[in-house]
């Protein structure tokens, strides 16, 4: 039930990760389109964009973007992420795979990664303005129902991945959230 188009390329980064997954466990509808989020921590600063359209517009989120056919996770992560911030982020790692469901614009199969060193110089991006944010002020900011409730797991140290199934209510807010390690879903 792979979103848009087969995903060998994905399947072959989760094989390479250690993760041979059921690809059906992970995506529960045709429609979700696999993207990638990178959430850069740096100095207890945290590298977020201001969304100007859906999903989540106005809030604060990772950069990031759909992974196009024939990319691994990996590969499109490090193309969004450069062609969104001007940053060539280094050594990202993977921290989870979500899988959101919701009404149009919130339906995505997400691999979500963490990386804390970069290079290049931050340019504007039309997706939104970007800032470097405070890990001790997120709390504060506008983050979407979702961030905040995965965050914890996408900053924490544990050394293997987590998958996370989330269904969005009308007001794009959390309705269900399940909680587990991705190695459960490896066949």
């Amino acid at each position: 039930m792979v979103s848009r188009f087969d995903a060998p390329e994905i399947r072959r980064f989760l094989e390479g990760q250690g993760y041979p997954v059921d690809f059906d466990k992970l995506a529960v509808r045709p429609d979700q389109l696999p993207s990638t989020l990178c959430y850069l921590v740096v100095s207890d600063r945290l590298l977020m964009l201001r969304r100007k359209k859906e999903p989540f517009s106005g809030h604060w989120t990772a950069p990031g973007g759909k992974i196009r056919p024939g990319e691994s996770p990996l590969e499109a992560i490090r193309r969004e992420m450069k062609e969104e911030t001007g940053l060539e982020i280094i050594e990202p790692r993977l921290k989870a795979v979500c899988s959101e469901t919701g009404d149009t614009h919130y339906n995505w199969l997400l691999f979500i990664f963490r990386a804390h060193r970069y290079t290049g110089e931050l340019v504007e991006s039309d997706e939104g303005e970007l800032r470097w944010l405070s890990l001790d002020d997120l709390e504060h900011q506008r983050l979407p129902d979702v961030d905040r409730r995965i965050l914890r797991f996408v900053l924490d140290d544990a050394p293997e991945p987590y998958y996370f199934r989330v269904v969005y209510d009308e007001e794009h807010n959390v309705a269900e959230l399940e909680q587990a390690p991705l190695a459960s879903y490896c066949v």
